[in-house]
């Protein structure tokens, strides 16, 4: 880390006070610095031997926070990138936002009270900015429709030749809808609580753009409906923070697109999927990698919670 700290120090041309790693990330390290000036900036990286296979590059992620702050979407300012020439893996220096991300905390801490009763309608709001961004520059990212998506997460799951019955099952339910897949959008692709910047009256930044690409609205919807983001608070669909209707009335203000219900419940149920084959690929890089953390091994345990939630959602219609 020293080594780190020194690169970073030259990037800035400042000496740094303080800097340390965050917990978080699937895929990528984070680190928070503070210069001997007080001024503050998060760093995020991407290691030379950590390539995750669904992530995008840390140029790209870059990129986009660019393009959608131009959209009025409340995103970190970046001020420097450097890749893997630099010795230290690909990444950038971010602006630091002040306030909270653990979602345990945003739904059961008194001082969250206020902007839990408005949250729902902003994420729908700022989401539709979103899906609004100019995607003409952004060649790069892969354009994904439900049937693409869904063959895509397949070949992942498959190449780690550790079969689950319910993730088969579900796989085949999934193989037989049609949706129509309407209006190709920047997608962010893990448009969750976890990945908010949350202060006692407002959402202030969208973060952890790594797994963004083009497809549906109806995906980055769903994603934010999976019951493993509502942390026990269950009666609420979206995050457990509110309700369904609160969240598409936020985004069909800011937006013409309008959304199918029934098309939402199949984006939720792969989105239950999806989650489920991301904790197969944490528990893979813990047991066979040189990534093993006590943070992947415990996002790999959760496989079965998925499993759960799939079968209430196919059989049970419960969602």
């Amino acid at each position: 880390m020293d080594k780190l700290k020194k690169f970073t120090e030259n990037l800035l041309n400042s000496e740094i006070k303080d800097f340390h790693q965050l917990s978080g990330g699937a895929s990528a390290e984070t680190y928070k610095l503070i210069l001997t000036n007080k001024k503050k900036y998060i760093l995020r990286r991407t290691p030379d031997s950590s390539e995750s296979k669904l992530a995008i590059s840390k140029k790209l992620e870059a990129k986009i926070q660019r393009i959608v702050k131009h959209n009025n979407v409340p995103v970190p300012e970046i001020f420097y990138e450097f890749d893997e020439t630099s010795g230290f893996g690909s990444g950038y220096v971010m602006e630091f936002i002040n306030g909270e991300t653990i979602p345990r905390k945003i739904l059961r801490d008194d001082i969250f009270k206020k902007i839990r009763t408005s949250i729902t309608f902003k994420m729908g709001e700022i989401l539709a900015k979103i899906h609004q961004s100019d995607i003409s520059d952004l060649g790069e990212l892969k354009e994904m429709s439900f049937d693409e998506s869904l063959k895509e997460l397949y070949k992942v799951y498959s190449s780690f030749k550790e079969p689950q019955p319910v993730f088969e099952y579900a796989f085949n339910f999934l193989a037989k809808k049609n949706l129509k897949n309407p209006n190709n959008v920047l997608v962010h692709g893990d448009y969750r609580l976890g990945n908010f910047i949350i202060s006692e009256n407002a959402l202030n930044s969208v973060i952890d753009w790594e797994l963004s690409h083009i497809g549906s609205p109806l995906e980055d919807l769903s994603w934010l409906c999976v019951k493993s983001w509502r942390f026990g608070k269950n009666r609420k669909r979206v995050a457990g923070l509110g309700n369904l209707d609160d969240l598409i009335k936020g985004y069909e203000s800011n937006s013409s697109i309008k959304i199918d219900l029934n098309e939402l419940d199949t984006w939720q149920i792969y989105g239950s999927l999806r989650w489920g084959v991301i904790c197969m690929i944490q528990t893979f890089y813990h047991l066979n990698n040189d990534l093993n953390s006590l943070e992947k091994a415990a996002i790999g345990r959760r496989v079965s919670e998925t499993e759960f939630d799939l079968m209430n959602m196919i059989k049970n219609k419960k969602f």
